[in-house]
């Protein structure tokens, strides 16, 4: 018997050895078989994954790459200016709403939702910032529980009836879970605040002082823009109604890098203001999260960012590293294409530091 474990010990620590051995050879892609400059990585990397979308990569304030690939829709290519549903992109620039108008005194991060929605239950002790931070525990109205139809013209105000009457996942402030229904809720306080519709408000406050001249929250007919597919084939409709100020917004990967370097430059809010916003009010592992952003290490190095999503067909990534002041903007209209990974990777070869196999998720 004690043969026996004695040669179950040392197979089981030769199994360990060769596993650290592999993961320390094969568990980091250091992007060796690219070649040329960085901007010509770039493209030989999105070229091999076969990515369908549009990117835009700046450090310090300025543009290093930028380039659209495969069709945004059938004889139509990916541009870095083609119109794009950003999905919950749109949260950043809801939650850059509301600290506006706390700013102004017009609000405060912790007014109780009851003093917008006195009706709403548990309202009294949920407050702003709750909503903000994904923290209210307020069931998320696309749970599948709710089989929610995302295909019809909703009015926000039926959206968050359809979970007026769900039990609250958790005490409110006590852990984190991603709830659409939040934000739905945000731009309401929104226009009953501003006394704007919440286009009007986002329009005026955020698209015009950024300089985004080609972002909307309608298409017209004319328009040509990214068609969502889900692997290679037409993904199911869906009305832009369905997410409000959760994710209705359309743009294009350079319109976004204007709000993101007007985010960076204070000059949509003030930096207390911002950095309040990039501050962790709640984290469920692996998640973290300020207002309107995730709060995260990239590589080491301190970060925020944000996923973008339709079951239509599209998925994105955005992601910040403050420090370095670089910015990198992954739109796909395919549904199939990880655009975390392919930004991770992107920064990776950026920084030129070999990342991690679990860095590419995290």
């Amino acid at each position: 018997m004690k043969k026996f474990l004695k040669i179950f010990a040392m197979i089981v620590s030769g199994i360990i050895i060769i596993s650290a051995a592999a993961l320390l050879l094969f568990g980091r892609d250091a992007h060796s078989n690219l070649s040329g400059k960085t901007p010509e990585q770039i493209d030989q990397y999105l070229t091999n994954e076969g990515f369908q979308g549009a990117v835009l990569i700046a450090k310090d304030g300025e543009v290093l790459f930028e380039k659209g690939y495969g069709e945004a829709a059938p004889d139509v290519k990916n541009t870095p200016d083609t119109l794009y549903q950003i999905a919950s992109l749109s949260k950043t620039f809801t939650a850059t709403a509301v600290m506006q108008l706390a700013e102004k005194k017009l609000l405060s991060v912790d007014d109780p939702l009851s003093a917008y929605f006195p009706d709403f239950p548990n309202a009294k002790n949920i407050t702003i910032g709750h909503l903000l931070s994904h923290s209210s525990g307020i069931p998320d109205y696309l749970n599948p529980e709710f089989e929610f139809d995302y295909g019809k013209k909703w009015d926000p105000n039926d959206i968050v009836d359809v979970v007026s009457d769900a039990d609250l996942e958790f005490t409110r402030g006590e852990s984190y879970a991603y709830s659409n229904t939040g934000y739905v809720l945000l731009g309401l306080i929104i226009e009953k605040v501003s006394g704007q519709s919440y286009a009007e408000y986002i329009s005026e406050h955020i698209f015009k002082p950024a300089g985004m001249k080609n972002s909307m929250f309608e298409f017209t007919k004319e328009m040509p823009r990214a068609a969502g597919n889900v692997e290679g084939k037409p993904g199911p409709a869906m009305d832009h109604s369905a997410a409000y100020a959760a994710g209705d917004i359309i743009s294009t990967a350079e319109d976004l890098s204007l709000f993101y370097k007007s985010l960076h430059n204070n000059e949509l809010v003030s930096k207390e203001t911002g950095n309040l916003m990039k501050a962790t009010h709640a984290k469920k592992f692996p998640y973290q999260y300020g207002y309107g952003w995730y709060t995260q290490e990239v590589m080491g190095h301190k970060a925020v960012g944000h996923s973008g999503g339709y079951p239509s067909g599209f998925r994105h990534y955005v992601a910040h590293l403050q420090e370095e002041d670089l910015l990198v903007i992954v739109l796909s209209n395919e549904m199939s294409i990880n655009s975390k990974a392919i930004n991770r990777n992107l920064t990776s070869i950026v920084l030129k530091k070999p990342i991690w196999v679990w860095e590419k998720q995290l």
